[in-house]
């Protein structure tokens, strides 16, 4: 069977048109294939960018850890331990000396500290000074940077006044004395 020229045109012009569109076919899938592979790399850079800031991040918190860590030890030590009042009684004593005060402590009711579970105990004391004003600060300063964790929470200076009176300790005190209440919060273990 022999078709004519005009039959044979025909199915070249077909057969040029099919493979027109089936190269723009498979072009189309090609281009599709690309960009979504494009969108998936583009995914995965941008999470490998993420992990690569939580890596860093990671790394400073890590950093930062072993940084803080070194202090947990001090920390623990700087607490009072709770079953030793005593320890903290003659740290005063010794500090009151140091500062040329006289002074009488005792402790306070801490109760109200074991109110809530998540409050950091601590014991209470009641601090009474007489002396010169100085060495009441002194003394006041020697106790907020002594080896314990404290807090000053009340601080009441009165005038003493009057004539020179023999105190307890022998020595004579000064007109310029003056008398200090204190209420001391000790932070324990």
């Amino acid at each position: 069977m022999s078709l004519s020229y005009k039959s044979k045109l025909y199915v070249q012009i077909g057969i040029l048109i099919g493979l027109m569109a089936l190269s723009a076919w498979g072009s189309m899938f090609l281009f599709a294939l690309i960009t979504q592979a494009d969108t998936l790399v583009g995914d995965a850079q941008k999470e490998l960018a993420s992990l690569s800031i939580r890596q860093e991040q990671i790394t400073t918190i890590a950093k930062e850890y072993e940084s803080a860590h070194a202090l947990f030890a001090p920390l623990e030590e700087r607490l009072l331990p709770r079953e030793e009042r005593l320890r903290f009684i003659m740290l005063v004593e010794g500090l009151a000396a140091e500062a040329g005060v006289v002074h009488e402590i005792s402790t306070a009711d801490d109760t109200s500290a074991a109110s809530t579970e998540k409050a950091l105990p601590v014991l209470y004391f009641n601090i009474t000074l007489s002396g010169g004003f100085p060495n009441i600060l002194r003394f006041i300063y020697l106790l907020e940077h002594s080896r314990y964790y404290l807090g000053v929470q009340k601080a009441q200076v009165i005038q003493g006044g009057g004539t020179a009176a023999p105190r307890k300790n022998g020595t004579m005190s000064s007109p310029d004395d003056v008398k200090a209440q204190l209420s001391i919060k000790v932070y324990t273990q």
